[in-house]
């Protein structure tokens, strides 16, 4: 290497450390515990977390707007079977678990960063891998999906990929195994709390991305957390049982 390349070369990596430091110090640290400030916002409003009559109710105010559904993902909906939401079983499922009001945990790293959600007495956690390569096409998946993550300014922003697909509300709206969330937080005005939203990008059920959530977190780093456990539905019970008899039932986790 000549003294010229040497120079530039070095000079390069001055200029890749500064902006490693500039990132780092716009980067802000909002690691803690924080409550939901009831605050959430999804396409259509509240209403839109109830159970729909597809024969006598219309959704967003008689627009599919909010909800750009593709043939397959309006079939998926007005197909799904109440039964098998896996609220019923008291499993978490992302994006589920970011809007059901449950208390949030991040854990800032440079590495790697997690976001857990109280739910059943228990942390259910979510690895966030900063600025890690995606998942391999085979990789399996799961409840929580592959999340990484990186810095933008002040905000992180969260890709995740690889879910099981499901029930996105309550009245089960779904999302494909195929679909691609992206997550923004960064701190309120107010310099304690923190602001949130979730974008699907998800072309086999909707013909275009679009927000799913917004919502602000109120830090409560001394809250205390709810014991409660979560009890399968009686419900839920009943039908694997029948299930099972008929040799189909699925195990209960």
């Amino acid at each position: 290497m000549t003294a010229v390349n040497f120079i530039l070369g070095c000079a390069g990596c001055l200029i890749v450390s500064v902006a490693a430091a500039q990132q780092s110090a716009e980067a802000p640290d909002f690691s803690g515990l924080y409550r939901p400030a009831g605050l959430a916002v999804q396409p259509c409003g509240y209403n839109e977390w109830l159970r729909r009559s597809f024969e006598t109710d219309k959704f967003c105010l008689g627009s599919d707007d909010g909800f750009p559904f593709t043939d397959a993902g309006l079939a998926a909906w007005r197909e799904y079977s109440p039964i098998d939401d896996p609220v019923l079983r008291c499993i978490e499922s992302f994006p589920r678990s970011a809007m059901r009001g449950r208390p949030l945990r991040i854990t800032l790293g440079e590495q790697l960063t997690e976001i857990a959600y109280w739910f059943n007495n228990r942390w259910h956690t979510r690895e966030v891998h900063m600025n890690g390569a995606p998942p391999s096409a085979d990789a399996e998946h799961t409840d929580f999906g592959h999340s990484t993550g990186h810095w933008s300014g002040d905000t992180l922003i969260v890709e995740t990929t690889r879910t099981k697909g499901g029930p996105m509300f309550n009245d089960h709206k779904q999302s494909s195994p195929e679909a691609r969330y992206t997550e923004r937080f960064w701190v309120a005005p107010d310099g304690s709390n923190l602001l949130m939203d979730i974008a699907i990008d998800d072309p086999l059920y909707y013909t275009k991305p679009f927000l799913v959530n917004r919502q602000e977190w109120i830090a409560a780093p001394d809250r205390p957390l709810s014991e409660t456990e979560c009890t399968p539905s009686s419900i839920w019970a009943d039908t694997e049982d029948e299930k099972a008899e008929q040799g189909t039932g699925l195990t209960a986790p």
